[in-house]
């Protein structure tokens, strides 16, 4: 005889969802679908559709991403467990497009880019939780202009001191 525990009731009621609509999916953001990953389960079964993970500790939005056939795409947005904005991105068959935020836990903005066909174009910026501008630079036609790992406009600070985690 098996044993029925929660998580086999909830993994069974996240199968059926996705047999019978496969449109969109909720979950926390240590379950499986189907006993595999969720990236992987994506790009397995070519899911279409959009998913959105909470956080474990107080079932807030974690993030909201879209998917067609297994690739992202749409708006793929991020919160801090407080619900701040923690990200924005932008895809397109599965590559970076038009422009990418992120934000630092306490909502300082931490980096702004420009990706045009999964590239990165034009200015680039970064700054630290405080605001400080930590980098500047410039892609064009693929090319890096600049100087990279600069800190001029940090004081000299270290890139990493202070600077959140971004998934």
């Amino acid at each position: 005889m098996v044993a029925v525990t929660l998580r086999t009731k909830i993994l069974f009621f996240f199968s059926f969802l996705i047999v019978s609509c496969g449109e969109r999916i909720i979950i926390k953001e240590d379950e499986l679908i189907n006993g595999i990953n969720i990236q992987k389960f994506i790009r397995l079964n070519e899911f279409s559709g959009k998913i959105t993970i909470k956080y474990i500790e107080n079932n807030t939005i974690k993030s909201k991403r879209e998917y067609i056939n297994g690739k992202k795409n749409g708006t793929h947005e991020g919160w801090w467990p407080d619900g701040k904005k923690k990200f924005i991105f932008q895809f397109r068959n599965d590559s970076s497009e038009g422009e990418h935020f992120q934000w630092h836990s306490n909502g300082q903005l931490f980096t702004h880019k420009i990706f045009k066909n999964g590239l990165e174009e034009g200015e680039q910026r970064a700054w630290d939780m405080n605001g400080d501008l930590m980098y500047k630079y410039i892609y064009n036609n693929g090319r890096k202009y600049g100087i990279q790992g600069s800190i001029i406009c940090n004081s000299e600070k270290d890139l990493v001191i202070n600077n959140d985690s971004i998934n």
